[in-house]
């Protein structure tokens, strides 16, 4: 039986380079960051995969290369960090003409445009499937970077984005029915919250992570990096518009796709309790629920009070795909 994604993350733990001697934050977050003359350089990688992680029949070229941009983004802002430039590693099989190629770029290129950063750089190789590993640097001030370790009891839990759609439109398609073009809209070209991210960071956000594996699982990373427990109220959640009726079509719980379907990209973060609604106003977000003592556990607060265990709710490579 293959082991999980997380738990070969960790057993690969020993080999990767501690806190210190510059490396401000090592494994474990969603990015490391590195000073480099004083200033804090924020690193993130993210490799997508054709068949895995995108389908040429769902996204054109230009969609894809968008979000090979946007997810590493997407880690950066979750640091409280600004994307700076990027660098690439294309893997091209032999059927895929120049002109894809170049649509590939193109679509990074808006990407880069959208978020001020600029590709640099990279390689190519040839290969059987078509992947893009895309690496981002980014600009943070050190004392400033936020780790997913810094949540406490009585904090509260903010989202900016929302949750849902592109695991709605994936469950469509395997159903054999047309995706809601809204819906798969967010999984093809995923909004990155650099400027949420970044003022966060600014109002004393003490945790930070960024929807990519589902809320559930996200949310407990926080927890275990921060030896918390937390408590989301169901109904607080921002549901992307048309995932309700493509659960009710699907005869699914729309709370599947909203806290285990992933590939959101919004920005989960614990804020002092006290501030907690002004901070949300402040960067579009929707207070969710909040921080209490540990052991490390979350939970789903349901409408009728009853409650759901949100371990094991969100996307693992390692793990059969969800009917």
């Amino acid at each position: 039986m293959t082991e999980r994604e997380f738990d070969l993350i960790r057993r690969l733990a020993p080999f990767l380079a501690q806190d210190g001697d510059g490396l401000i934050v090592g494994h474990g977050d969603d990015a490391a960051v590195v000073e480099v003359g004083g200033r804090g350089v924020c690193i993130a990688v993210d490799v997508l995969v054709e068949g895995v992680h995108f389908r040429r029949d769902l996204s054109s070229l230009g969609d894809v290369g968008w979000k090979a941009v946007a997810v590493n983004v997407s880690d950066i802002a979750a640091m409280g960090a600004a994307p700076t430039v990027a660098v690439v590693g294309l893997c091209r099989p032999s059927d895929v003409p120049a002109a894809d190629v170049e649509a590939l770029y193109a679509g990074m290129d808006e990407a880069c445009r959208r978020w001020g950063l600029r590709l640099v750089g990279g390689d190519t190789v040839a290969a059987d499937a078509l992947a893009l590993s895309v690496t981002v640097l980014g600009d943070v001030d050190v004392a400033r970077a936020v780790r997913r370790s810094g949540a406490s009891p009585g904090e509260r839990l903010l989202v900016v984005g929302t949750l849902g759609g592109p695991a709605a439109a994936l469950a469509q398609d395997r159903k054999g029915l047309q995706p809601d073009e809204l819906l798969l809209a967010l999984h093809r070209r995923p909004e990155a919250h650099v400027e949420a991210g970044g003022r966060l960071a600014e109002l004393g956000a003490t945790a930070m992570i960024d929807v990519s594996d589902g809320l559930g699982a996200d949310l407990g990373h926080v927890c275990a990096a921060s030896d918390v427990s937390a408590t989301v109220h169901a109904d607080a959640l921002p549901v992307a518009d048309g995932v309700v009726a493509a659960a009710i079509a699907l005869g699914r719980d729309p709370l599947d796709f909203v806290c285990g379907g992933g590939d959101d990209y919004a920005l989960l973060a614990a804020v002092p309790g006290d501030r907690a609604e002004a901070i949300a106003a402040d960067v579009g977000g929707m207070v969710v629920g909040e921080v209490g003592q540990g052991p490390p556990a979350t939970r789903l607060l349901l409408a009728d009070g009853s409650t759901r265990d949100l371990a094991g709710l969100g996307w693992d490579h390692y793990r059969p795909e969800p009917a």
